[in-house]
């Protein structure tokens, strides 16, 4: 007998997923992006201090190879750049832990990315209303909190 709030859950997250990750790459593509790129470039615009391709790994909930890969994209882009990594990182061997920066190219798309994203986020809860959204965020962080010590 099939399990029912298993496949309402599975299937409810798989598909917001599935459409978060549509939407990424349909709105980013006008920015000559992909979507994988998005989450790059707005943890570097909006966190404080230099971040790491292990800093951005861990925001990203992604593997440090995907980020990697995604940072040597935008770099040939020269939408980033890497900084040189602290002695301690060398003398450690990791190339994970030197900073990564957005360019002034960089900088000019994430603020366009940042238009594009807000749209989208409106667009997408106009429906809800604060407290809903609240409690919205509150339960996903719990099911992910409890997920997370399975």
């Amino acid at each position: 007998m099939a399990n029912q709030r298993f496949e309402n859950f599975v299937g409810v997250i798989y598909a917001l997923n599935k459409e978060v990750g549509r939407i990424k790459t349909q709105k980013m593509a006008s920015l000559g992006l992909r979507g994988t790129d998005t989450m790059v470039l707005y943890y570097l615009a909006h966190e404080d201090g230099d971040l790491a391709e292990a800093d951005l790994a861990r925001l990203m909930r992604q593997d440090r190879a995907a980020v990697t890969r995604i940072v040597s994209r935008l770099e040939a882009q020269g939408l980033i750049e890497r900084g040189h990594a602290s002695e301690d990182a060398k003398a450690r061997g990791s190339r994970y832990r030197a900073p990564v920066m957005l360019t002034e190219a960089g900088r000019k798309a994430a603020l366009e990315m940042d238009q594009i994203i807000s749209d989208v986020v409106c667009e997408a809860s106009a429906d809800i209303g604060p407290k809903e959204r609240e409690r919205m965020y509150t339960w996903l962080t719990q099911v992910l909190e409890s997920l997370e010590r399975i």
